[in-house]
């Protein structure tokens, strides 16, 4: 689920990190990111864990892709429920180096200890984003960076949402090629109040602030991604109840690029009726040219 440019951003920014503060990884699923961030520690030489947060159980929406990969690799007994124990398997050695908690991460506990990396895949949705956010706020210290996994993933578009009211406190310092991962280095500690569950909320959204954003994020996401992540404000749009709006959005994107976003909403249509039925009118426009 993560590109091999991803994986490796990650190890260098752990090795980099270590020794710094704690490193934190929120959403491991079966361990392909952890694996590197776990050997940026150990090539690091600082004797330290990497706290890994994940409920540890594969979804019913990736159950296909899971089967499918190890049947690829000629590999039996596709993890397709609880995974703690195969995420410990795929570590091997280096779950010296990684400390699991398993649990929704909405809960997870934290002892105010300064962390030096958070990269995050799970937090996709505004309550879990407030809920990290919020938790993790005094830790999350200037100099601090964050990983941002999904960020350049349209369906995802929660994360630069909530990310562009915290602007202000944050420094992009690269967007990893190939891959939807934006990384950011924290400037100033936001407040509670900013970070709220009512301050990110959707419906605060007006059209003009979902139209600046996209237009503040644009000059950081890579090229061949801008197709794709334009296509997260008609998602946006959508769900604060401006569908008009949202489908000439998306017009504007097909007719500039409709080769660079095709292939992501046939596979939408084919594996999430849920985001068929929540987008309606983008799905039905995308029909009505023939592109699905």
């Amino acid at each position: 689920m993560t590109t091999d440019a991803e994986r490796e951003c990650y190890y260098r920014l752990t090795k980099e990190a270590a020794g710094k503060g704690e490193i934190v990884e929120l959403g491991a699923w079966l361990g392909a990111s952890t694996a590197y961030i776990a050997a940026g520690i150990r090539d690091s030489g600082v004797q330290t864990k990497a706290h890994v947060y994940d409920k540890f159980e594969s979804k019913i929406g990736h159950i296909d892709k899971v089967k499918a990969f190890y049947e690829k690799h000629g590999l039996d007994k596709a993890p397709t429920g609880p995974c703690l124990q195969s995420f410990r398997d795929n570590l091997g050695p280096l779950i010296e180096y990684v400390e699991p908690h398993a649990g929704q991460i909405e809960n997870m506990q934290w002892d105010g200890s300064p962390i030096a990396l958070m990269i995050t895949d799970a937090p996709k949705r505004v309550p879990a984003i407030s809920s990290v956010l919020t938790k993790l706020r005094h830790a999350l210290q200037p100099g601090s960076v964050m990983a941002w996994q999904d960020f350049c993933h349209f369906p995802s578009y929660e994360i630069p949402a909530c990310l562009y009211r915290l602007r202000e406190h944050l420094e992009f310092v690269e967007a990893v090629v190939p891959g939807t991962t934006l990384v950011f280095r924290v400037k100033s500690q936001w407040k509670h109040q900013e970070v709220s569950a009512a301050a990110l909320d959707l419906g605060t959204w007006t059209f003009d602030e979902v139209v600046d954003a996209w237009k503040y994020w644009m000059p950081f996401v890579a090229p061949e991604k801008a197709a794709l992540f334009s296509c997260g404000m008609s998602l946006m749009l959508c769900d604060i109840g401006l569908p008009n709006e949202a489908l000439l959005s998306l017009m504007v994107v097909y007719t500039d690029a409709a080769g660079e976003i095709l292939k992501k909403w046939k596979y939408l249509k084919s594996k999430r009726s849920d985001l068929v039925v929540r987008y309606s009118p983008l799905f039905q426009y995308l029909e009505s040219q023939g592109a699905l």
